[in-house]
């Protein structure tokens, strides 16, 4: 959340008095029961199976703005990251862990620096197996202010000191990562500029040379607007990753031509409001990904509104296909996902001062009027809206296929958002990490090397049927919500150590395990088994038939809890199953 002195004033305090726009959602009957009283119908709640109020609240008092989900210590369970300060205090970075499907009330992981920080995103950046933080800067450009920065993941959790930051300094309110050369490694695009104070400096992209960042753009955009949303997409389906940017009254689109962005965009619109947040998905199931906006109308003569840009065949529509929340004042926030397993990914929607929303998606039609909705008052003022499965009831391992033809190196995910990414294979060999890149957020994985015209590559991931929504908020005295899905979880289900694939010659017990696990293999095995890390390494090669592993490696040193992979050859096929172990 932004202050502008015609609306709030700007204080850096908990006591913020509201002007005359905001009294309405103090006096009366408040505003957001008002919005909530048209939309919590009883058949609603029968379609979008979350809760009427929260089932998770944090108490750190932060100004939270910045939220996803990943697992960050490896134990199984995906944990919530924040990036906290906005324009209002100085904070530091939380992470809430997932203590076996609870989190933290408060936030047990803290970076060592503070600032005034926006939003963040999370993926592998080194290529070493762990998911990393990137964070964006939106305090002012005095005293290393303003720097871009990332937290790495040493394999139990993050650093609490960036390893890298950014030598130029920005007002900067998002950041993404994409692989913009599809060399197997995730570059850095940063939204930069200020609406608020007419700071004009263009978006910007950082190079990844192989976990190695360079700290000066490469790349800017030629249009200088202030801009605040920023997102990669292969919006033209050519196999490379796009660029879209959303700022102040415009969105544009810069095409990515054979790994170089164009710095002038290819596609824009004007809008009469403020682009705050960008999500992106085919949510019509035409294989063409499509733009959700958060429009913003805080900014003097504009309007607030959520708005779908439909893709067609390459370009995005001019004019938005569904526009939502015509009665909103402060739009602010938008996220995929599908919450009731249709097979069709709905849309959550959130803003300052205004209730969470979900429009159900019906087949590949999107509900212009919410299906969902829960009102916080004027306690909940939305900065991100993430989607995950924070209990695990409701994961399933996938494996998607996908033919080489020696040029694509780019493939998108058939489930969105993964909730783990698990490993890639060509022809049945395990390809390292270091050869690929992914992201969780929007599913899609990139290769340094095409998969040449006979080669066949798999994915393995894990996604939830039923997520929950989690918000962060940017009211510091109440804190982040979460609400837990409310479908029951599956009598039968799909264990956290899911076989990958479903062939019963490779029996695996107990899975997960401790101290000891035992293999059995069918009659028809050629191999003997090979047990990988989760980055794609050999770490442990047993006998066939019947072996127990007391969970060493060839060095006979005890491995860490995680998640390893088993793999055994037969006369037909190639099976790996997934294990864990809990303990180290």
């Amino acid at each position: 959340m932004r202050f502008v002195e015609e609306n709030l004033p700007r204080m850096n305090t908990d006591k913020l008095i509201p002007s005359i726009n905001h009294l309405c959602f103090i006096c009366g009957k408040f505003l957001s029961v008002y919005i909530s009283g048209l939309f919590l119908l009883s058949v609603a709640f029968a379609t979008i199976p979350l809760p009427s109020s929260p089932s998770w609240t944090s108490i750190d008092n932060d100004y939270s703005t910045g939220g996803g989900f990943a697992d960050i210590n490896s134990d199984g369970f995906i944990d919530f990251c924040t990036a906290n300060g906005n324009d209002m205090a100085i904070n530091k970075q939380g992470i809430y862990m997932n203590n076996g499907g609870v989190l933290e009330t408060q936030a047990s992981w803290r970076s060592a620096d503070s600032g005034y920080f926006g939003h963040l995103y999370l993926g592998d950046i080194d290529n070493d197996g762990n998911i990393d933080m990137s964070v964006s800067y939106l305090g002012l450009n005095v005293s290393n202010q303003g720097r871009t920065r990332i937290y790495k993941n040493n394999g139990t959790g993050l650093n609490a000191n960036p390893y890298w930051t950014s030598s130029d300094q920005n007002n900067s309110f998002d950041v993404c990562l994409g692989d913009v050369d599809l060399d197997g490694d995730l570059d850095v695009a940063v939204a930069t500029g200020d609406a608020y104070n007419n700071i004009r400096t263009p978006a910007r992209i950082y190079r990844n040379n192989h976990g190695t960042i360079e700290t000066t753009p490469y790349w800017y955009a030629q249009d200088s607007t202030p801009s605040d949303a920023i997102r990669f997409a292969d919006i033209n389906r050519d196999g490379y990753l796009d660029l879209i940017v959303g700022g102040y009254r415009k969105l544009w689109v810069y095409l990515n031509q054979n790994g170089v962005i164009n710095p002038i965009a290819s596609w824009s619109i004007s809008e009469r409001g403020w682009i705050l947040r960008i999500a992106t998905a085919d949510f019509d199931k035409d294989d063409w990904i499509d733009v959700a906006v958060a429009v913003n109308g805080q900014l003097s003569g504009d309007s607030s509104r959520i708005k779908v840009f439909k893709n067609n065949q390459g370009q995005l529509n001019t004019f938005a296909s569904y526009t939502m929340r015509r009665n909103s004042n402060y739009c602010s926030c938008v996220a995929w996902g599908d919450v009731n397993n249709d097979g069709y990914l709905d849309l959550a929607a959130g803003g300052w001062w205004e209730p969470i929303v979900v429009f159900e998606n019906h087949n590949g039609v999107l509900d212009t009027m919410p299906a969902w909705s829960w009102g916080g008052g004027y306690n909940l003022v939305s900065e991100a809206l993430v989607w995950g499965d924070v209990r695990n009831y409701h994961i399933m391992t996938k494996a998607d296929t996908f033919m080489g033809d020696g040029i694509r190196k780019l493939f998108y995910a058939t489930k969105a958002p993964m909730q783990k990414f698990l490993n890639a294979a060509n022809n049945e060999n395990l390809l390292p990490v270091s050869n690929y890149c992914y992201d969780l957020l929007t599913g899609w994985i990139s290769l340094n090397t095409a998969p040449q015209n006979s080669d066949t590559l798999v994915i393995r991931y894990q996604y939830s049927t039923h997520p929950d929504l989690t918000v962060t908020n940017w009211t510091a005295a109440v804190g982040n919500y979460l609400l837990h899905n409310t479908t029951p979880q599956a009598m039968v289900q799909e264990p956290l150590a899911d076989i990958l694939n479903q062939d019963n010659d490779l029996m695996i017990a107990p899975n997960p395990f401790s101290n000891q696990v035992k293999f059995e293999c069918g009659k028809n095995v050629k191999s003997s088994i090979r047990i990988y890390n989760s980055a794609g390494m050999l770490i442990k090669t047993l006998p066939a038939k019947a072996i127990i592993w007391n969970g060493k490696d060839e060095f006979n040193q005890a491995i860490p809890k995680g998640i390893y992979f088993a793999q055994v050859v037969f006369d037909h096929s190639t099976i790996m199953k997934k294990i864990v172990k809990m303990s180290y």
